[in-house]
């Protein structure tokens, strides 16, 4: 094998995305695929991932999707891993390893990955991973009035942020998202059927996590639909001694490399779930 390992680059785009749809995931358009390699909030100067190479052919891939976030008045970088993938003639010479390590090397860097599969797990744990959350917190609605007020106009809720937040609620303008501000916090979620037809609303961001543990319970009167309906909010979120809900296990728990932040702090707002319109786990 004359295989390398190197830093993906625009011109790469094309054939990363050819692989990735043709190998490993047909049903995920090409121009999803293509959001992992040029993101609206990706920072200037970062690469777009790292592939293998043999001999002007791509044959593997590790997505990177970088973002900065103010995180108590400092910025910090966080890096969310995706679609590490290898053809199967280059697996079992290290080079998958290769590529793995290659796309967590950068200092001061909290890196995380959402959807890892097991053995992935196992790997990474191996390289300073530790499990973020393996559980979350279900509140199904009480069917009481909503006891708090709920501003869903997409106008007044960006008037309402400040210029950082503005340019995240930019960023993701487009996506698959629902926004609204509950009292003072803004909170950002997907809807996703799972399971047998429940309607997970899934907790991507909240600007106050203390108030949405706090208020979990009338959070799902405001915001909740569908008849079988519940609002999903990672353990992380949640303050001990506040109402859990119904905690129930995380079929693939996420992973996180934390650089001096605490895990309250990783949410899932720049993640591969949000560009490739994908579930959480």
């Amino acid at each position: 094998m004359s295989a390398i390992v190197r830093p993906a680059r625009a011109g790469d785009i094309a054939a990363v995305v050819e692989l990735l749809h043709t190998h490993m995931n047909a049903k995920i358009p090409r121009e999803r695929w293509a959001r992992l390699l040029d993101y609206p909030w990706r920072p200037e100067g970062v690469e777009r991932g790292w592939l293998v190479e043999d001999r002007g052919h791509v044959v593997g891939f590790m997505g990177t999707i970088y973002s900065d976030r103010v995180i108590c008045g400092e910025l910090r970088r966080f890096c969310d891993l995706s679609s590490w993938y290898l053809l199967a003639d280059y697996r079992g010479d290290g080079t998958g390893d290769d590529l793995l390590r290659s796309g967590m090397a950068q200092p001061g860097v909290t890196y995380q990955t959402m959807t890892a599969r097991r053995a992935t797990g196992r790997k990474i744990r191996a390289l300073g991973f530790s499990v973020l959350d393996d559980s979350r917190s279900l509140f199904r609605p009480s069917g009481a009035p909503g006891r708090l007020p709920v501003l869903r106009d997409a106008v007044a809720i960006r008037d309402r942020l400040d210029p950082e937040q503005q340019a995240v609620l930019d960023a993701h303008a487009g996506f698959d998202l629902h926004h609204a501000f509950i009292s003072d916090t803004w909170l950002v979620w997907q809807r996703k059927l799972k399971g047998e037809a429940i309607a997970y609303h899934e907790i991507l961001h909240a600007s106050d996590p203390a108030f949405l543990s706090a208020h979990a319970q009338a959070i799902a009167d405001g915001i909740v639909t569908g008849d079988r309906g519940v609002l999903a909010i990672d353990t992380r979120f949640m303050t001990p001694g506040d109402d859990q809900g119904t905690v129930e296990t995380i079929r693939l728990p996420r992973w996180y490399r934390p650089a001096d932040v605490a895990p309250r702090d990783v949410d899932h707002l720049h993640s591969e779930v949000i560009l490739l319109d994908q579930k959480l786990p």
